[in-house]
C-alpha cells in the first residue's frame, strides 16, 4: 500500500503572511513538517504543493520534492488533490495525507501512530483529534470536533463544543473535549471526489474545509493521538512565538 504526503503551502496567509517561510531558529517553518514527514517510516513519498516561487525556492533549497499547482485552489485538500491528478496515471497512491505545513512541532511517530490506526478503521477519510486545554475551547484559533460512538466527527467548530448547558464547570460534566489537528488521510478515490465538491455554506461560516466532506454525508474518522496535544498550529504572530519559545527551551 502506498502512501504520499502532501503539503499544501501557501504564501499569502491573511493573518501570517509569508507563514510557510516563517524563521524558527534560522529555518523555514515548512521544513520542519517535511522533515517530520521525511521521517514517517510509514511515508512513500513527500511532495511540497505550492503556487508561489518563494516557497517553490526554499523548499528545493533544503532538498524537498516540489509540485507547483494553480492559484485557484480554494483550500490545502483542493491543492493536495491537483498533486495526485498531476503524476496519476504514472503514480497513484492508495493513500494521500494533506499535512497542513503550519505545524512544526509534528513528528514522525505521531504520523506513523495515525496511519496505522486509520487503515485499521475502514474508513475513506480520516484526521486526527487530540485532548484540548480547558483554556482552548474559548480560543477561535483552536478548531474544536465532536465525534460520534464510532469516533466519526460530527461536527467541526471554532466554537466550544460540546456546549454545557446546566453544568457550570464543564470539567465536572465527565467529558472529553477534543480539538482537530490539522492533518487527514484519504483514500486515493474520496480525496478526488471531495475535489470535485463545491465549497458549502457551513465551510464558508466557519471556514473548515473539512465541514465540506460532512455536509456532502462522507464520513470522517477522527483517530484521538494524545501526544497530539502538544501540538500547536501556527496561524499568528503569537502562535509563532510560542513555538519559537518552546524549541528554545527544549534546546
Amino acid at each position: 500500500m502506498s502512501i504520499f504526503a502532501i503539503i499544501p503551502a501557501r504564501y499569502n496567509s491573511e493573518r501570517l503572511p509569508g507563514k510557510p517561510l516563517a524563521d524558527i531558529g534560522g529555518v523555514p517553518m515548512i521544513r520542519f513538517v517535511w522533515e517530520a514527514a521525511v521521517g514517517a517510516d510509514s511515508i512513500d513519498r513527500v511532495i511540497i504543493a505550492t503556487d508561489d516561487t518563494r516557497i517553490e525556492r526554499a523548499a528545493k533549497n533544503f532538498g524537498a520534492e516540489v509540485v507547483m499547482t494553480s492559484e485557484k485552489c480554494v483550500s490545502g485538500t483542493n491543492r493536495a488533490a491537483e498533486v495526485i491528478r498531476q503524476i496519476y496515471p504514472s503514480e497513484r497512491p492508495d493513500i494521500a495525507l494533506n499535512i497542513q505545513g503550519d505545524e512544526p512541532l509534528l513528528t514522525p511517530e505521531i504520523l506513523d501512530k495515525f496511519i496505522a490506526e486509520f487503515k485499521k478503521s475502514g474508513e475513506d477519510i480520516g484526521t486526527i483529534a487530540a485532548p484540548a486545554a480547558r483554556e482552548e475551547m474559548d480560543d477561535p484559533d483552536t478548531v474544536k470536533v465532536v465525534c460520534d460512538s464510532h469516533g466519526n466527527a460530527l461536527y467541526f467548530s471554532r466554537s466550544p463544543i460540546p456546549h454545557s448547558r446546566d453544568i457550570e464547570s464543564p470539567d465536572r460534566a465527565g467529558a472529553i473535549y477534543l480539538k482537530h489537528i490539522g492533518i487527514y488521510a484519504f483514500k486515493a478515490h474520496a480525496l478526488l471526489e471531495f475535489d470535485r465538491l463545491e465549497q458549502t455554506p457551513l465551510e464558508k461560516i466557519e471556514k473548515l474545509e473539512q465541514l465540506r466532506a460532512l455536509e456532502n454525508g462522507m464520513a470522517i474518522r477522527c483517530i484521538t493521538i494524545e501526544e497530539a496535544s502538544r501540538l500547536i498550529g501556527v496561524d499568528t504572530p503569537r502562535d509563532l512565538e510560542r513555538v519559537i519559545s518552546l524549541l528554545r527551551s527544549a534546546v
